[in-house]
């Protein structure tokens, strides 16, 4: 994998556009919690991903493929789909972990292209991106307006990051192909 087609998959994947309308919290520290969580997380399935692949009998260049086609799919979505609904807030003492943590900044895409990472300059990209990532959802998120469902620029953004993700995506699918 190149440094940047990891950079770039998770920037455009993080889409703080659509990750925006999922936050519904207004507290700064849940963000800030979750967010943090989320790099850590993303930090340890790189470090630990060599091993799971090992123990799971997938080559990297599969681990590729499958970051890759999902990500295909999470992007193609972005681009289809309208931007999604605020997530309920389950109580006030969780409200880091949902919907905050879970499914703004800690996602399965993600996590699998941070378990797709192989050396040692993979796992320094994906803790990159997934810093980049959190901040950019973060810096949006503080900067939200005051409609919920967002406005026609922000769906142009929300549409072109999507698209962003399907290009990024179809690197690391034709990563993964050629290297098997």
């Amino acid at each position: 994998m190149t440094v940047w087609a990891v950079f770039v998959a998770f920037a455009a994947a993080s889409n703080p556009v659509r990750r925006r309308t999922c936050l519904s919290v207004q507290d700064t520290s849940s963000v800030a919690i979750g967010g943090v969580l989320a790099c850590v997380a993303y930090t340890v399935i790189a470090v630990a991903g060599v091993t799971v692949r090992d123990a799971l009998d997938i080559s990297a260049p599969n681990a590729r493929v499958a970051a890759g086609l999902v990500l295909v799919a999470v992007g193609l979505h972005a681009v289809v789909a309208s931007p999604p609904a605020p997530q309920l807030t389950v109580t006030a003492s969780t409200r880091w972990l949902m919907p905050v943590l879970f499914p703004v900044f800690l996602r399965p895409d993600l996590a699998l292209v941070a378990l797709a990472a192989d050396r040692a300059t993979d796992i320094a990209s994906v803790v990159l991106a997934a810093v980049v990532g959190v901040v950019l959802v973060v810096t949006w998120w503080a900067c939200r307006g005051s409609s919920s469902r967002g406005s026609m620029l922000e769906r142009a953004v929300g549409v072109v990051l999507g698209a962003a993700t399907v290009i990024a995506a179809t690197r690391l699918l034709l990563d993964g192909v050629f290297a098997v």
